[in-house]
This record gives structure tokens, sequence and C-alpha cells, in this order.
């Protein structure tokens, strides 16, 4: 197990690298295309012998979803044309100099802050001083400037229809490498309770090291972080998009996946906490060798579940389920009867308002929630919540006029055990 474990921790970054490298390399290509594509359209119509303006506003409108292509293709197209016609009307009057430039930029960010173009604003006074380098002091040559936006605008928007794709694959792996992550971390957890050779029962030397191990599990936040990348930018990719098909809920139950994986995440969290509060409670250390035995099977059922759910979330909606249903359910039937056992690990006439009590409380507070997590009811539980808080956002948008926002998961309200 240890030598798996260490393997995996080496090949998981490669393949990692290799998958997010994929969809970058596809999206270089369709960028370099659809802006070549865009300059010979122009270069075929009867506009000036170099119209690069046309590729660079492709460059500009083309994203990497199709949702995001077209809001950038609007708020583009306005920076652009609105920079293109302030720098022509200064140039066919006053001709270029370091005050028409000043005042170009200037009159270009009040008007972009007028028209509340948000992130785009800046692009309005580049446009205004490409066209300055480009040359346009005439009509012809803004009405030709203006009509390559345009033109670069429309091939992006194209591109958009043409190539966007789905990414709800890189966001599918990134939750089953996300419940992998986890379900190591928690046979981490369990190895823990046997520093050295199995069965020295706490006796005198290298006691575990549970605080390394807190601070691996707060480090999860990072991937739970890129992992809520992933998904958003998949969600994005379903936005308007005639491919996405019936994959929106598809959408919905790796965003449910998500929270539950989070939270799983807090729990083991404190989990970690409360074992290493109780390594220095003295004389009674880490339990005796039949609790941890016990406490160390419930936590390998709970790793289990952790590797089923994620590689359930995974491939829901798109693939037969049931096996690793049948997994997980049995894995949480033997993780509660461990727990069970191990409730009973400390001797009746400790007192319950002891230390060593309340952090045996605690240590089942977080087995028993790690173990609800993934029980079906609190699955389905969930999910509908999510749907609910969907239909709640997008009726109260429809009824104040504003945009659909997509639901975010509530990262950062989470409780903070102790």
């Amino acid at each position: 197990m240890p030598q798996f474990t260490q393997t995996s921790r080496r090949v998981r970054p490669v393949l990692l690298a290799t998958r997010r490298a994929q969809p970058t390399a596809v999206f270089i290509i369709r960028l370099t295309v659809t802006a070549v594509a865009a300059y010979l359209v122009a270069l075929a119509l009867p506009l000036a012998e170099k119209p690069l303006l046309a590729p660079l506003t492709a460059l500009l409108v083309v994203q990497y979803t199709l949702y995001q292509t077209i809001r950038s293709a609007i708020q583009r197209i306005s920076s652009v044309v609105v920079g293109v016609l302030i720098a022509v009307l200064l140039a066919a009057t006053v001709g270029f100099t370091w005050w028409t430039l000043g005042l170009a930029i200037a009159t270009s960010l009040v008007i972009g802050y007028t028209a509340r173009l948000g992130d785009h604003i800046l692009e309005v006074p580049i446009s205004a001083m490409l066209i300055f380098a480009l040359g346009a002091a005439t009509t012809a040559g803004a009405a030709d400037r203006v009509f390559e936006t345009l033109v670069g605008a429309g091939m992006g928007l194209l591109a958009g229809l043409i190539a966007s794709p789905v990414h709800m694959e890189t966001a599918q792996e990134a939750i089953g490498d996300l419940g992998c992550r986890l379900g190591e971390l928690t046979d981490r957890l369990a190895d823990g309770l046997w520093p050295g050779e199995r069965g020295t029962g706490g006796e005198a030397g290298e006691g575990p090291d549970f605080p390394a191990l807190l601070r691996d599990a707060r480090e999860v936040g990072r991937d739970i972080q890129r992992t809520d990348g992933a998904l958003s930018q998949a969600e994005d990719s379903l936005r308007l998009n005639p491919r996405a098909g019936g994959l929106h809920p598809m959408g919905t139950a790796l965003r449910s996946g998500l929270e539950t994986l989070e939270y799983s995440a807090v729990n083991l969290r404190g989990l970690a906490r409360s074992l290493a509060d109780r390594q220095h409670l003295g004389d009674s250390g880490i339990y005796a060798i039949e609790a941890r035995d016990r406490l160390s099977a419930a936590l390998r059922e709970i790793s289990e579940c952790m590797r089923a759910f994620g590689l359930l979330v995974r491939s829901e909606v798109v693939r037969d389920v049931r096996a690793y249903d049948e997994a997980l359910r049995r894995h949480l039937a033997e993780g509660r009867k461990m727990r069970d056992e191990f409730a009973d690990a400390l001797a009746p006439w400790i007192s319950a308002r002891s230390a060593e009590w309340r952090l045996h409380a605690e240590v089942l507070v977080h087995l028993d929630r790690l173990l609800d997590l993934f029980d079906a009811e609190h699955r389905a539980q969930s999910r509908n919540r999510r749907r609910r808080r969907i239909r709640h956002r997008i009726g109260a948008a429809a009824r104040s006029g504003g945009p659909d926002r997509r639901p975010r998961t509530p990262v950062r309200r989470r409780p903070r055990p102790g």
C-alpha cells in the first residue's frame, strides 16, 4: 500500500498536467485558425491592404466557452468601435500629437466608464492607439477599420458556434481526482494510528505525525479550488451551447458532488485536529491497540467511500454507475459497522467531563458526518436543494429583469472545526 501510494503521488501530477494541456492546445489552435481565417476573409474584401484589425478582434473575441465568446463579442465590438471612432475622428481633424494621444485616452476611458464596459474599458483606448499606429486618417479608412472589426467579431462568433466544445470531461476527471486525493489522505490518517511497526501499542518512540497530516488536510483546499474552477468552466460551456443537449443535469450532479467532497475535506480536517489534540493527553495517548484497529478499519472504509463517490459522480448521467453505487453502499455499511464497534473504545468508568471523553466524542461526530455525507438520501437532498436554488435564482433574475447568474457553491461559508 505505501509503495502504491507513493507511485500514485508521482504519476498523478503528470496525468493532471497532460489533461490540462490538451484543452489548452486545442484552444491555441482554435485561436490561430480563427485569426488567420478572419484575416483572409477581410483580405478578400475591398478593405485595406493589411486588414490586421480583423484578426486582432477575432483573437479578442474568441473565449474558452461559447457563452463567454458571445458576451465578449458584444463588449469588445462596443469597445473597439468606440476606440476606432475616437482615433479616426481625432486623426482626421487635428492629426496625431502627444496631446491628441492623451485626449484620445481620456475620452476613451470616460466613454468606457459611462457605457459600463467593465473589464473591457481599457480596450477602448488600446483600440484607439492601435488605429493611430495603423494610420486611419480618412472617412474611408474609418469605415474600413470598423468593417474589419465587424469581420473579426463575426469570425470569432462563427468559430464559437462551430468549435466551442462542452468541457464536462475535464470537470468529471477533476471530481474523480479529488475523491482519490481525499481517499489517499484518509488512508494516511489511518496509517498514522500505527507509527513504526504495527502492534507496538503506542509504546515509547516516535508518535503519529498528526500535525503534518492536519497541514496536508488544509492543503486539500487548493485541490478543491482547482476543481471548482474546472467545474465553473464546464458549466459555462453548457450555456447557450447547442452541443449541450441533455448534459445540464450533469452540471448539477457535479456541483452537488463537489459540495459533498468539500464538506468531507472539512470534516477530515476536523478529525485530524481531534486526533492531534488527543495525542497530547499524556498517558492515555491515541487509544489502545484494539480501539486503534477499529478506528483504522473505519477510516479505510471511509477512504474507499470517497474514491467510490468520486468515480460515481464522474460517471453519472453518461455511464452505468450501478457498480460504483453498489461499492459505495457496501463500504458505507462496513464503515458504519466499524464506527459502532469503535464507539465503545473508552472504558465505562471514564468521566464524561474529562478531555479524553470529549475528544472521543469529537472523533465519533466527525466519523458520523463523513459517513452520512455519502449516504444516498443525503446526496438526493443535496441535489434537490441545489435545483431549488437554481430555480429560485432564475425566477428572481426574471422578475428583476437582470441576467441569469450561474449558482456558485458557498465555498467560504463552511464551519471551522476546532
